[in-house]
């Protein structure tokens, strides 16, 4: 029984790293889909 809080501890921080990453994930492919939009939508503003 002493065992089970490190276990829940590292399966917490476990989940914790790879929401993280997907974040970083979600938030990098976000960035990459808009920021040709906003390029383009840029050059048309100086047009």
């Amino acid at each position: 029984m002493a065992q089970q809080p490190t276990d829940q501890r590292k399966g917490f921080l476990h989940n914790l790293k790879w929401m993280f990453i997907l974040w970083c994930v979600g938030f990098g492919a976000t960035v990459l889909l808009t920021l040709p939009f906003h390029f383009l939508v840029e050059a048309m503003m100086k047009k």
